[in-house]
């Protein structure tokens, strides 16, 4: 096919609303996208929310207010149907929190902030709330070891959660509603991301001034801090695994205040050993922080987030389809509006992004406003595009 034809059937598909767009890349299998697709409203909107399945239902929990409130919301959404409800409240109003869903079903909120005293903003809750759909309850569990605010959350092989966040990672007894302290950190945690590694040990990468990466082994209890740092502190960024066991580490906010486009490739070897290689670029020239990271059966979906340069911050409607086998990154259609501090999940080849914020003007100051959007976008291997 001549290079021009080809290039103006790309344009064509990627200008067409409603058509499939094959990400092709020249790195690996096709994959196809449609247009995303705005799925009903959420009844209440709201920023930096949590959530997570809950047998086909999404349960959205908490989340910031107009005006930088914390919200005791809980919105449910029928993934079938997509008819949201709100049967019942948190107990404990906040956001930047962490929840997952137990393998009984329930669902398990822990930390965030609920503050609206700006000296106390850095400050997280030790509250946390187990929310039981089948019986519209939401009751207080034990409290984390110590206040952490954007703490992570994981599901470990045994059935145990932990979590990492402030100076600490701790397991949860569910038996008896009990955190203990597994490992202590060297180094405060907030507004990090972390991943469970194919060995059961926990990485830890970034927050708020802190460039260090830390594994930790949650059965022997110790800390390691690896060879490789990041090239200066990085928050709000999203790390993914790669099929070969390394780590793909993007974007965030740098100490400056800028946000980075740039991803990095994380290889841990034993004990300390490490290697931190320079990664593909996304192609926002501002960078990007504060973003949705879906992971899918056809590869990662980024959505939204920020960009920050010289104080000035844009809220982002981008979205990128990221193939972890061969590190390859394409554009993706952007939503129709931005979701900066949004909330995402996969359900099954949909990626669906829910909420978050953008500035508006009020009186002639832009104002940080709480979205109740809701947008989604299907994800197949090429030849497999069937409903």
């Amino acid at each position: 096919m001549p290079l021009r034809l080809f290039v103006l059937i790309r344009v064509h598909l990627w200008l067409t609303f409603g058509g499939v767009f094959a990400l092709l890349c020249g790195l690996g299998p096709a994959v196809q996208a449609q247009t995303w697709e705005s799925l009903p409203e959420m009844p209440i909107a709201v920023a930096a929310p949590a959530v997570s399945v809950a047998g086909r239902r999404a349960v959205l929990t908490g989340g910031m207010t107009l005006g930088g409130g914390a919200s005791t919301a809980v919105q449910v959404m029928d993934l079938d149907t997509f008819e949201w409800t709100e049967p019942m409240q948190l107990q404990t109003a906040r956001y930047q929190h962490a929840q997952i869903t137990l393998p009984d079903g329930r669902v398990l909120v822990a930390g965030g902030r609920s503050s609206r005293v700006p000296g106390q903003l850095r400050e997280g809750i030790k509250q946390c709330e187990l929310i039981d759909l089948e019986k519209n309850t939401v009751t207080p569990t034990g409290d984390l070891p110590m206040p952490m605010h954007s703490p992570t959350l994981h599901m470990l092989a045994d059935g145990r959660v932990v979590v990492a966040g402030g100076h600490a990672v701790a397991v949860l007894d569910l038996g008896q509603g009990v955190w203990t302290t597994v490992a202590p950190l060297s180094q405060v945690r907030r507004e990090h991301d972390s991943l469970i590694l194919g060995d059961g040990t926990l990485l830890l990468v970034g927050g708020i001034r802190n460039w260090s990466i830390e594994r930790v082994d949650l059965a022997a209890g110790t800390v390691t801090r690896l060879k490789s740092n990041l090239p200066t502190g990085i928050d709000d960024l999203a790390v993914t695994p790669l099929p070969d066991g390394r780590v793909w580490i993007i974007g965030g906010q740098g100490m400056d205040g800028a946000t980075l486009d740039q991803t990095w490739v994380l290889t841990v070897g034993e004990g300390k050993e490490s290697t931190l290689e320079d990664g593909p670029r996304l192609g926002i020239e501002t960078g990007v922080a504060d973003h949705v990271l879906i992971r899918t059966p056809h590869g990662v979906v980024v959505s939204g987030g920020e960009s920050q340069q010289g104080r000035m911050d844009t809220e982002l409607a981008d979205a990128f389809w990221l193939d972890p086998a061969t590190l390859g990154v394409c554009r993706l259609p952007s939503t129709e509006i931005a979701h900066d501090d949004a909330a995402g999940l996969n359900d099954g080849p949909w990626a669906i992004v829910f909420g978050g914020q953008v500035k508006e003007s009020f009186l002639g100051v832009k104002v940080p406003t709480p979205v109740r959007a809701v947008h989604r976008i299907r994800l197949d291997s090429d030849g497999d595009s069937s409903e």
